[in-house]
């Protein structure tokens, strides 16, 4: 008999959401974070919108300010996304993480903090748990399942063979949690700014989130590693010029400084094994336009828990039981991965006039297209518009066929 019926690894955002709703269906389940504080590292800008606290049960009081909308800053022009409600908040990431264990702790959950899982348990060629050490020291224990939710990491699926780690794919960012800003104010909320072009972002964006009256989150990311123009400066050095250069900030200074890092594939089109799945960023679900992985990450663990209660009921944790996880994300984010995949390889490559056309031609676009696709409910119409939008960004031919298997 197994220790457990499901073994987590990692307590993020898509471990913690998976521990939960595990427990919440009444599994014996055990979370093992490497970390002897759930909620660290802090590292996570995690903009995201209102639909994340209705769908996932989040208190909204766990996140920042309301947010009324975006505004994006290219080379030489500029464009303002203006809702007429409320769409979204910067998460307090900590705080939400911790809420997530407690909640499963309190449905009878367990944890097991600063503790390393260093590899898989084979027997007899199948995986049946985890050797672990840390504060707890060292052995192995058993489960009917094992989860990784290790993020770019990835130190289960990896050696597992689900996907394979390629340098010029891993996406980077820093960014500073700035005091004594003043973010500029729409009717309803605050606005996320955007910055891109090659003298502020190469090969990705900067941004400037607020987070209160006189906080924001301020960074650069460079989300295309094999764009890089001549003479490229860090990315500290590309942010220092928006630090300068915008008076939301320029008088503010960081008390917190976050990096990360994470693999930009559009995901890995199959994230489950016999006894095993992999969630969040251990499989790159993190959105390839606009970098989001919290969200994603809280789908993906909701679908692979669906996946293993429906595995328990017929006492198979097959590769062929479990697969119902990756038909429950390809149904809901399927068209929208592969979308948003084409778009990212020419967004994220493109000369400063291209970047100064498509900010153009957003302004010009109805704004709720924008939003549906960041929401992943576009439509077959909503895409056919952005292609006419963005055709000198887009592969027309490979984004028509992927909009021909779209329904609706």
């Amino acid at each position: 008999m197994p220790d457990y019926e499901v073994i987590v690894v990692g307590a993020g955002p898509a471990g913690a959401m998976i521990t939960k709703e595990l427990a919440e269906r009444k599994f014996a389940v055990l979370c093992i974070e490497k970390e002897i504080e759930v909620g660290y590292t802090n590292k996570s800008t995690a903009a995201t919108p209102l639909d994340t606290f209705e769908t996932f049960d989040i208190p909204r009081e766990l996140a920042f300010e309301d947010l009324c909308g975006a505004r994006f800053f290219g080379p030489n022009t500029s464009c303002k996304l203006e809702f007429s409600q409320v769409v979204g908040r910067v998460l307090n990431f900590r705080a939400v993480k911790q809420y997530l264990i407690k909640e499963a702790i309190k449905k009878g959950a367990h944890t097991m903090l600063g503790t390393t899982v260093k590899s898989g348990l084979v027997r007899k060629g199948n995986l049946v748990g985890v050797k672990y050490k840390g504060f707890f020291g060292e052995g192995t224990l058993t489960a009917n399942v094992i989860v990784d939710a290790t993020g770019p990491e990835s130190v289960l699926a990896v050696p597992l063979g689900l996907w394979e780690k390629k340098p010029q794919q891993l996406g980077v960012a820093f960014e500073y949690f700035l005091e004594n800003a003043e973010p500029d104010r729409g009717k309803l909320g605050y606005f996320l700014d955007f910055f891109m072009g090659s003298q502020r972002a190469p090969g990705g964006y900067g941004w400037i989130f607020p987070t209160g009256e006189h906080e924001v989150k301020g960074g650069v990311c460079k989300l295309n590693p094999t764009f890089s123009p001549p003479n490229e400066l860090s990315q500290r050095e590309y942010f220092d010029k928006i630090w300068r250069e915008d008076h939301q900030i320029k008088n503010a200074q960081p008390f917190e400084i976050h990096q990360c890092a994470h693999y930009i594939t559009g995901g890995v089109e199959k994230s489950s094994l016999d006894n095993f799945v992999a969630v969040g960023d251990a499989v790159n679900k993190v959105h390839p336009i606009f970098g989001e992985g919290v969200r994603s990450s809280f789908y993906s663990a909701r679908f692979a828990a669906q996946a293993i209660d429906e595995a328990r009921k017929k006492k198979d944790y097959s590769q062929k039981s479990l697969a119902l996880y990756d038909e429950l994300w390809q149904k809901k984010w399927g068209t929208n991965w592969r979308f948003s995949t084409l778009a990212y390889k020419a967004l994220y490559s493109a000369s400063d006039e291209r970047l100064d056309s498509m900010i153009d031609s957003m302004q010009k676009m109805d704004h709720g297209i924008i939003e549906r696709l960041y929401l992943g409910t576009a439509t077959k119409l909503d895409y056919l518009k952005m292609m006419k939008s963005g055709s000198s960004l887009i592969d027309r031919k490979a984004m028509l066929a992927i909009v021909a298997k779209l329904r609706g």
